[in-house]
């Protein structure tokens, strides 16, 4: 997926996995009249002409294309939604859910700074490396699985 004015108004391509991939299927395929595989909505995507501007994938009422706030509200109200079914906290944001993210991403590839960095549109390291900082409960359980022990147990 091509994300055209990402946070910075930079752009960036970002994988997605099968799952979302399904997910933007169904959502896409009303849209243009298809079945809602793959396969069928990437067949029904108009390319349009090279000057025209890209289709937004998230429109509007009017079918334009979806302001910053308009999105912001769409997530406050999926997360009311998926907190009411116990699925996550309530307090949950945007902000959180891309931190949970990142955290999830670097517990499964530990280190990997630059792909993560490369997913969320940072063009510094430095600003990546806030999501790789341990806990202190991290921490400790890393010092307790030493084999460095006073009473040489």
């Amino acid at each position: 997926m091509i994300v055209r004015s990402g946070k910075g108004n930079k752009a960036r391509t970002v994988p997605l996995n099968a799952s979302a991939r399904q997910a933007l299927a169904a959502y896409l395929a009303p849209r243009f009249g298809c079945e809602s595989t793959i396969k069928a909505v990437a067949a029904a995507w108009p390319l349009g002409k090279r000057e025209a501007a890209p289709l937004p994938l998230w429109q509007s009422q009017k079918r334009g294309r979806l302001t910053t706030s308009a999105m912001r509200q769409m997530i406050d109200i999926l997360v009311r939604d998926a907190s009411t079914r116990g699925l996550i906290p309530a307090q949950a944001s945007a902000h959180t859910l891309r931190h949970t993210f990142t955290h999830n991403y670097l517990t499964q590839h530990p280190g990997d700074i630059v792909g993560l960095a490369t997913l969320l549109g940072h063009t510094s390291l430095d600003t990546t490396r806030i999501y790789s900082q341990p806990t202190v409960e991290q921490l400790t359980m890393r010092v307790e699985g030493l084999r460095q022990n006073a009473y040489g147990e």
